[in-house]
C-alpha cells in the first residue's frame, strides 16, 4: 500500500508470468498466494516471485504484508524487495540489488548470502510487513504489527518490487500435493495489522525535523524574517492593533503601520460591505475612487459587477427594470464565453417565482458576493501597483508550486509533505 497519492500503476499481485526456471520448477502461484512444490533440498532449490508491478518513484512510502501460512520444514521464507534484473532462482537480499528479511534465523541480507542479525524470526501464522521509505532510503520490516526498526540504509535503487522467496520442505506431505510451503500477500486490499498511522507519522516526523534543522541565510534589514512576514500579513488582513504589537515586541519599533494602509484596508472593506449589501453603483463609485481606472482595466470584473447588479434587481422583484438594465448594460459588454455563460446564468433567475433555490441561485448567495468582493480588491490593489495578497500569502503558494515541482520529479521527501497540514497544524506546534 503506498502512503501517499500515485499516478501509477501500484503492485496488486504476483507476477507469475515473470518466474524464473527454478520458480516455474517450485512454485505455485495463485493471485496473492505462493506454495512452495519442489524438492527443497538445498540452496540451490530456492526460489522466488516479484510482485507484477515496481514501487512507482513518485511514492515515497509503500508497505506490504506477507502472512505465512505455512513455514514448512526449517521456515527458509524470505520478504523483500529486488530490481527486475534479480535472479528469481534465489531467496530476496542474496542477489546484488535485493532486500531481504528471512524467518528461519532472523537475519538481513542485502545483495550477498551473508546476513546480519537483525529481528525475530517468523515462522506459521506470522504477519510481516515490509516498508520502503524513499525519503531516507530505508526498509524496515515489521512482524505481527509490531516495527522492528530500520533494516537496510543507503536504498538507491529507482525501481524496486515486492518480492518474496521459498526453500522450504514440510515433513510431511499430502498425496494430493507437494504443499511444502505457504505464504499469502496483502498488497493493501484488507486492514494491515501492521500500525501503518504511525509508519507515516514517524516518517513525516523525521522530514520535518530535518527542515527545521536547515539554516537558511535570510538577511531583511528591519529584523526578523518571521516577524516582518506575519506583520505584513496582519496589516494586510487590517489587524492594526495586533500588528503594532508585532512591530513592537518581535520588530523592536522598526516599523510601523502607515496611514496608507490603513486607507487601503478600510477602502477593500467599503467595497465588500457594498457588494454583499447588493449596493453595485456605490461599490462601483468607491472602486473608481480608491484606484481610478481599475474598471477599464478590468473588464471581465466590470462585467461581473454589472450581471451582479442585474441580479439583485431580480432578488427585489424589479423585473421589468432588471430586463431594461440588460439590455442596455449586459448585451453589448459580454464579451468573453465565461462572460456569456454567467450573463446566461443571471438571466434565467427571471424565469422562477423563488430565484433562490434555482440552480443558478448561487448568484444570489453570499459566498458568491464575498468571492466578487475578493476580485475586486485583488484588482484594486494590482491597479495601484500592490500585491493582491501578503507577502506569507505568496510564499505558501510558492511552496505547493515547489512541491508539486518536486513530486513530479520524484523527489520522495515532498511527495510525503502534506504542506497545508505541516503548515497549520505540525509546524505551529514545533
Amino acid at each position: 500500500m503506498t502512503l501517499n497519492r500515485s499516478r501509477k500503476q501500484l503492485p496488486s499481485t504476483w507476477d507469475k508470468n515473470g518466474l524464473g526456471s527454478d520458480g516455474k520448477r517450485c512454485l505455485e502461484v495463485t493471485g496473492l498466494k505462493i506454495k512452495y512444490v519442489g524438492p527443497g533440498d538445498e540452496d540451490k532449490d530456492a526460489a522466488s516471485v516479484r510482485a507484477d508491478h515496481p514501487v512507482p518513484f513518485d511514492v515515497s512510502l509503500y508497505y506490504y504484508e506477507v502472512q505465512v501460512v505455512n513455514k514448512g520444514r526449517d521456515g527458509f521464507v524470505g520478504i523483500g524487495f529486488s530490481t527486475q534484473d534479480v535472479s528469481l532462482n534465489r531467496l530476496p537480499g542474496w542477489e546484488p540489488h535485493s532486500y531481504g528479511y528471512h524467518g528461519d534465523d532472523g537475519m538481513a541480507f542485502e545483495s550477498c548470502g551473508t546476513g546480519k542479525p537483525y529481528g525475530p524470526i517468523f515462522a506459521t501464522g506470522d504477519i510481516v510487513g515490509s516498508l520502503l521509505n524513499r525519503a531516507t532510503k530505508t526498509i524496515s520490516f515489521t512482524k505481527n504489527g509490531l516495527d522492528l526498526g530500520v533494516a537496510f540504509t543507503n536504498v538507491n535503487e529507482d525501481v524496486l518490487y515486492p518480492s518474496v522467496g521459498l526453500r522450504t520442505p514440510d515433513e510431511e506431505v499430502p498425496w494430493t500435493s507437494v504443499l511444502l510451503c505457504n505464504v499469502v500477500a496483502n498488497f493493501g486490499s484488507s486492514s494491515f495489522t501492521g500500525d501503518v498511522s504511525s509508519l507515516e507519522a514517524d516518517a513525516l516526523q523525521c522530514i520535518q525535523e530535518s527542515v527545521q534543522q536547515t539554516q537558511v541565510p535570510f538577511p531583511v534589514q528591519d529584523g526578523d524574517p518571521v516577524g516582518m512576514l506575519l506583520f505584513d500579513y496582519l496589516v494586510h488582513e487590517g489587524l492594526w492593533s495586533t500588528a503594532n504589537r508585532v512591530a513592537q515586541d518581535i520588530l523592536l519599533g522598526r516599523v510601523q503601520v502607515s496611514e496608507q494602509d490603513r486607507q487601503d484596508v478600510q477602502m477593500q472593506r467599503q467595497v465588500q460591505e457594498h457588494i454583499v449589501a447588493g449596493q453595485i453603483p456605490q461599490a462601483m463609485a468607491v472602486i473608481e475612487q480608491a484606484a481610478p481606472g481599475t474598471l477599464g482595466s478590468h473588464p471581465r470584473i466590470k462585467f461581473q459587477l454589472l450581471c451582479q447588479q442585474f441580479v439583485e434587481m431580480v432578488r427585489v422583484k424589479d423585473d421589468k427594470g432588471a430586463v431594461v438594465f440588460g439590455r442596455s448594460s449586459l448585451s453589448t459588454a459580454s464579451n468573453t464565453s465565461a462572460d456569456h455563460e454567467l450573463l446566461q446564468d443571471a438571466l434565467s433567475l427571471i424565469a422562477y417565482d423563488e430565484p433562490q433555490s434555482s440552480p443558478q441561485g448561487y448568484l444570489l448567495g453570499d459566498q458568491h458576493k464575498l468571492d466578487l468582493a475578493a476580485t475586486v480588491n485583488a484588482a484594486i490593489l494590482q491597479q495601484k501597483g500592490r500585491w493582491p495578497e501578503s507577502k506569507l500569502e505568496r510564499l505558501l503558494k510558492q511552496l505547493r508550486v515547489v512541491a508539486r515541482e518536486l513530486c513530479a520529479i520524484g523527489e520522495p521527501s515532498a511527495g510525503l509533505l502534506d504542506l497545508p497540514k505541516v503548515v497549520t497544524e505540525e509546524g505551529l506546534r514545533s
